[in-house]
């Protein structure tokens, strides 16, 4: 593979070096010599840049000094071979698993107009609630797979599992009797859409220190116009006072702002929750080729969503740490983790997330799923949890997620920072996996506006040749 990768973003010039990891700012001029030893020999390079830029001895010095760091050396390749996946495969499924996620309800008091539940998922064969005998079998079995040494986790997932409060309660009780008789921690997460948020609910999650997302969409008219009740009313006013009533109790509350199009300035989003109270926000993009809607995102929603970023979210995010707050919007912290060797992966992990292991999801009916977005997918079910996960059919979602995604992001620069697609973001309903390009163009322009803003912030290294 091609060793380095040459990028601008806004002002800034950059050069990955894809073993390492190092992400560098350079100088424009030493920014075009990496440009010309991309087209010619070293010699060639070297006498162009003479060339046209007499004087500049200082850059060739720093781009000799690369050079003999190995910077011009071909880049291994970064995905697993044939058997080092294969091993990576049967290690996962071999070992422990100390996480449980319930899909305590399939339906949803809400009916928001991007929900990818409408648009993809079969008819349930239980189209209602888990019971309490298949959500309490469900921890059973969590504990018996768990490793001892280490705490479970039990993620609460719907449609929206505040409709299934009785058994959500039965199941941290239990969870707690359990872990306690074995000296393990037991955790919790959910999320909601926090419009049937009460007293006692709002207890239960702070005592026992769930994790917590809020689906919110900003201020009402937007929220009301994306998320309408059942009947077509407006949730703004119930969610808005569910989730004050966490923040009374001193949760805190991660707010999940769907963005739809036609695309609303992501800045005044991020506003609006700061002064709502929240402790982050996530912002995310309705897009999904496999399954199109109304809703979707178009390029020009995209363009206009980068616009924004670049022009107001990055230079306010930046205001921020200078002040010495910590950003509630932060979509690079990801990238901030692989800089340098020592923490950027040489070859990317084959199994790109928990799916069909840690993240697997319990239907309301018993049946397993990869993770909670594929509940009541037929095609993409795994067994039931009577008789636990079909291995094979665990197996088989990954190696054909390697199949699909292998050609496309083993020549790609960002495949070591993004780690490769979502499964379920290029799933389709037959069972099988399919690859977009626009989505590889997303992720790809993400990682340079992460790179810039990290640069300004002061946590990537200059190139000699470059100054501050």
């Amino acid at each position: 593979m091609k060793p380095y990768h040459l990028f601008r973003e806004k002002e800034a010039c950059f050069a990955y070096h894809l073993d390492s990891g190092r992400f560098i700012r350079v100088s424009p001029a030493a920014y075009g010599l990496l440009e010309l030893r991309e087209k010619m020999s070293a010699a060639d390079a070297e006498a162009a840049f003479r060339a046209s830029h007499p004087g500049e001895t200082g850059v060739l010095d720093d781009v000799a000094a690369l050079e003999a760091e190995g910077f011009f050396e071909p880049a291994e390749e970064p995905v697993l071979d044939d058997a080092a996946f294969e091993a990576e495969l049967d290690a996962r499924f071999s070992g422990p698993c100390n996480t449980l996620v319930l899909s305590v309800a399939s339906g949803c008091n809400l009916a928001c107009r991007y929900c990818y539940c409408g648009v993809c998922r079969d008819e349930l064969p239980n189209k209602g609630l888990m019971d309490e005998a298949t959500a309490l079998s469900a921890v059973e079995r969590l504990f018996a797979a768990a490793d001892p040494k280490m705490g479970v986790r039990v993620t609460f997932f719907g449609g929206e599992p505040l409709l299934n409060k009785p058994v959500i309660r039965k199941v941290v009780a239990r969870c707690n009797e359990l872990a306690a008789a074995r000296g393990q921690k037991a955790g919790y997460s959910i999320t909601t859409n926090a419009t049937l948020m009460d007293e006692e609910t709002a207890a239960l999650i702070v005592e026992n220190n769930f994790g917590l997302m809020a689906s919110l969409d900003g201020p009402q008219a937007l929220h009301d116009g994306q998320c309408p009740t059942r009947d077509g009313q407006g949730s703004f006013a119930a969610a808005a006072a569910g989730i004050r009533l966490l923040l009374a109790r001193g949760a805190r509350v991660t707010a999940r702002c769907t963005m739809a199009h036609p695309a609303p300035n992501a800045m005044d989003l991020i506003r609006f929750f700061a002064g709502f109270g929240v402790s982050r926000v996530v912002l995310g993009t309705v897009y999904n080729p496999t399954f199109p809607s109304a809703c979707d995102f178009t390029v020009e929603d995209d363009r206009a969503f980068r616009r924004c970023m670049r022009d107001e979210v990055i230079p306010w995010m930046l205001a921020e740490r200078a002040a010495g707050r910590t950003p509630i919007y932060d979509p690079f912290e990801e990238i901030g983790q692989f800089q340098g060797e020592e923490t950027h992966p040489e070859k990317v992990p084959g199994l790109r997330c928990g799916a069909c292991h840690g993240a697997m999801a319990v239907g309301p009916d018993g049946t397993l799923y990869p993770c909670h977005r594929f509940v009541g997918m037929e095609k993409w079910a795994l067994g039931q949890l009577a008789d636990g996960p079909d291995r094979s059919k665990c197996e088989a979602f990954w190696r054909d997620y390697r199949a699909a995604m292998k050609g496309t992001c083993g020549s790609c620069w960002a495949y070591r920072v993004c780690g490769g697609p979502c499964p379920w973001e290029i799933a389709r309903s037959d069972g099988t996996f399919r690859m977009t390009s626009r989505m590889c163009e997303d992720t790809c322009t993400w990682v340079k506006e992460g790179v810039y803003y990290l640069a300004m912030a002061g946590s990537v290294g200059h190139g000699k040749g470059e100054k501050t």
